[in-house]
């Protein structure tokens, strides 16, 4: 459940960066803590792994650490779409 969600989420995002006409700085920020939100249940579903399962903890560690790679580049993209806006960035 926690992979679709977050694929909903950052699906989500990407539409509203890509979207030139439309998309006010609110819905774009509304994505991006959306997926904020998935980063921090991921975070929670680490947690509960490990103190059910060492090897379920560490699967679940591993796919948050190669996910964690591409946080940066969300941000950066909807900064992006939100300077061409006129917006104030998120941090």
């Amino acid at each position: 459940m926690f992979a679709v969600s977050g694929c909903q989420t950052s699906s989500q995002l990407t539409a509203a960066v890509s979207d030139e006409e439309g998309v006010s700085c609110g819905e774009i920020r509304q994505a991006f803590q959306a997926y904020e939100r998935d980063r921090q249940s991921a975070q929670a579903l680490k947690e509960l792994s490990l103190m059910l399962s060492p090897s379920a903890g560490a699967y679940a560690a591993e796919g948050i650490e190669s996910a964690e790679g591409y946080y940066e580049q969300i941000r950066i993209s909807t900064n992006l779409a939100l300077a061409t806006r006129g917006c104030d960035p998120v941090r």
